[in-house]
């Protein structure tokens, strides 16, 4: 089964509500009935324009209802910004912060190897993630909720 594919502003909407930690059902129920008052006091990003991403999506056939409830799809398309975005609504990082940007390369961010998978399902059609080189290379048994340096680059 292919994952959905979403355009950046419907992801980014997908990515901004799932930050307010509601369950995925009520979060479509409330975008469907545009009652986004309960949300807006808890995603991160509560100026985002909610209405507009809604009918970007239905303008283009993104599937962000199927989006919310797996929590994972890909990018149809996302340049750097949009990724930074995406680290900052999915793993609460932030540039110059939690990780350093050099040209189209995303360095020193630390995730889980969990997250490290799931941001590589998400980015994977642009953007490769891996592990940091020189790092002590993990091994099968390690513990996949101890943190790790990576680095996302474009892959073209």
């Amino acid at each position: 089964m292919s994952r959905v594919q979403l355009s950046i502003p419907v992801a980014l909407l997908v990515e901004n509500v799932l930050t307010s930690g509601e369950p995925s059902e009520l979060i479509i129920d409330r975008l469907q009935r545009k009652e986004f008052s309960s949300l807006l006091s808890k995603i991160k990003e509560p100026t985002m324009d909610l209405v507009e991403r809604l009918d970007t999506a239905a303008e283009v056939g993104d599937n962000w209802e199927e989006a919310i409830r797996s929590r994972v799809y890909e990018f149809k398309f996302l340049h750097i910004n949009a990724l930074k975005r995406l680290l900052y609504f999915r793993f609460d990082l932030k540039a110059d912060q939690d990780y350093i940007q050099e040209d189209l390369t995303l360095k020193d961010i630390h995730l889980t190897l969990q997250e490290t998978e799931l941001l590589q399902l998400l980015v994977g059609r642009q953007w490769v993630v891996q592990e940091e080189q020189g790092k002590d290379q993990r091994d099968k048994d390690r513990d996949t909720s101890l943190s790790i340096p990576v680095h996302i680059r474009l892959k073209y």
